[in-house]
């Protein structure tokens, strides 16, 4: 499987500020919506897979461990600027939020390289 190919957006956005003018080092630190679904294959997840899931979350930049409900990024309230949270679905894990680009390119590099190098098991995504 691809590296692309187990995943991929519902929606990824620029916020309006960012346009033709501005220089590609600035755009790192604009704003951005951010929807990804992750094909993680739930149905071939063992119990190990579960906690390393766990683990990969906690060490990931911005973990929030007094999330009651799911696991979350940066902020425990949505309308803060800056949050992310994921919650499984059938599709995935789907991760959902608000960060600068260049938090989201971190963050996201990180976690699919943490998948990957525990071997969790992926799906590829249509």
């Amino acid at each position: 499987m691809q590296e692309i190919d187990w995943y991929y957006d519902n929606g990824e956005e620029l916020f309006p500020d960012v346009g033709s003018g501005v220089r590609a080092g600035d755009v790192a630190q604009h704003w951005m919506a951010v929807e990804r679904i992750y094909g993680l294959d739930w149905q071939r997840f063992t119990p190990g897979d579960w906690d390393a899931l766990q683990r990969i979350n906690q060490s990931l930049p911005g973990w929030q461990h007094f999330s009651p409900d799911v696991a979350r990024w940066f902020s425990l309230d949505e309308d803060s600027e800056l949050h992310l949270w994921a919650s499984v679905e059938l599709s995935g894990l789907q991760v959902v939020g608000v960060l600068t680009q260049g938090m989201w390119q971190d963050w996201d590099t990180q976690f699919r390289r943490a998948i990957t190098n525990h071997s969790l098991p992926r799906r590829a995504c249509a």
